[in-house]
């Protein structure tokens, strides 16, 4: 294996980071490519700092996704909210805010994206003074009770309010020109997106009676890998059954669904406190390993969310590419900060043996643009975009982008910088 520091490259598309390259003949496990890549920048070889926690993005894991939602749900097309800087048509682009303060409408006027959502009267009477002519999807209320979070109590207008919205935005002479729905981020129950189809009909004929040109439906997002089989085959028998007579533009919004998986985050343990050692507050006695890394970094969630688990990335100068082996101890894993809430984990089995100086690392804590973390069965789609600088820590974080499929190397070739390649003979 040949390594070469980073030679500047031009990029239509530059991105935020360093570019790690495998031959993907090679390497085709995307944990295997990943832990090279963790490996490789605590090496000599590395010159980048030894001792700031850092994330790698796995851009095939994403491309894998893709590929596996459009054989699964070939019908509905993913949009998105926050890529106009990254060049994506405007056309492609959803403003699903149903909320929007004047000053977000004037913008998505001048950028040319006209599709926005709305799930109030007020809302319309801004769009008409700001936005008249833009095409206008109403926001429903949809839920699923088992989802890690739920946005029901926030946005989405129930079935009799719809309808009296239809009519005000037709009085309006606005053009509303579809329905949207979100059961809520890491939902669970397939029976939620069956309820929320059907409700969605109803709602896209009263439409169509008052005479809105109705044409899209917008089934949101919230996808979790775990979950994601089951939903997909809910979600088709449902379209197919409620929707199926009507010329109807499907889209949807996923976002942990794509990014959660691709992203690992790695940190040092910059100290460690025994059990025996341990305040006499503590609830247990359990050892206590501190990190450069915490709530107030790329584990915010933390504090309200199940607790992440990590692995072993290094300890005593030797990696781990398997689960390290060894006495289990239980761990409180804390944040660097001076705060005692910065706490990323309690009842942390790991190696007795760990100290200051080791490295671990939490694998599926992907970073996107929906703003929640969710780990047991589902993943994290949260975690680089909350971090803060309380304490003078750094909030910004090394992201080495790799690729473990070779259909993605072409991108990665065209960013910004590569941090090295292996070479083949």
């Amino acid at each position: 294996m040949l390594y070469h520091e980073p030679e500047p490259l031009k990029s239509a598309m530059p991105l935020n980071g360093t570019i790690a390259l495998w031959n993907a003949r090679k390497i085709s496990s995307t944990n295997i490519a990943v832990l090279e890549a963790m490996k490789w920048r605590l090496s000599p070889k590395s010159k980048r700092s030894k001792t700031e926690p850092f994330c790698v993005m796995d851009l095939g894991y994403v491309h894998d996704q893709y590929e596996h939602w459009e054989k699964t749900l070939p019908g509905v097309t993913p949009f998105y909210e926050l890529v106009l800087a990254q060049g994506i048509p405007a056309a492609r682009i959803l403003f699903a805010n149903p909320c929007k303060s004047p000053s977000d409408i004037t913008f998505a006027r001048n950028v040319g994206v006209n599709r926005l959502t709305f799930d109030n009267e007020a809302e319309l009477h801004k769009i008409k003074q700001l936005f008249p002519e833009s095409q206008l999807i109403l926001r429903c209320f949809a839920s699923d009770p088992s989802a890690t979070y739920s946005l029901s109590a926030k946005f989405g207008a129930h079935p009799e309010a719809s309808v009296r919205l239809l009519e005000c935005a037709k009085s309006l002479r606005l053009n509303v020109i579809g329905v949207s729905f979100h059961i809520g981020s890491g939902a669970r129950d397939p029976n939620a997106f069956e309820i929320a189809i059907e409700s969605s009909r109803r709602i896209f004929d009263a439409g169509i009676r008052i005479g809105h040109s109705m044409r899209l439906l917008d089934i949101g997002g919230g996808f979790s890998e775990s979950t994601f089989e089951d939903m997909a085959a809910s979600i088709q028998r449902s379209l197919d059954f409620h929707f199926c007579d009507v010329n109807v533009e499907l889209v949807a919004e996923p976002g942990r669904y794509f990014a959660a998986g691709a992203m690992t985050i790695a940190c040092e343990i910059i100290a460690r406190r025994d059990a025996k050692e341990a305040p006499p507050s503590a609830e247990e006695a359990s050892n206590m390993l501190y990190l450069n890394d915490g709530v107030y970094g790329t584990f915010s969630s933390s504090l309200f969310e199940p607790s992440p688990h990590p692995r072993v990335l290094r300890a005593s100068g030797v990696f781990y590419p398997q689960p390290a082996a060894g006495d289990q101890v239980k761990n409180i894993l804390w944040g660097p900060t001076c705060d005692g809430v910065d706490c990323i984990a309690k009842d942390v089995e790991l190696p007795e043996r760990l100290t200051f100086g080791d490295w671990l690392y939490f694998p599926d804590m992907g970073v996107n643009y929906p703003c929640f973390l969710a780990f047991t069965d589902l993943m994290p789609a949260y975690s680089t975009c909350l971090a803060t600088g309380f304490n003078g820590f750094a909030s910004d974080r090394e992201i080495i982008y790799i690729s473990s499929n070779p259909l993605t190397i072409g991108f990665l070739t065209k960013a910004n910088k590569i941090m090295y390649k292996e070479q083949t003979h």
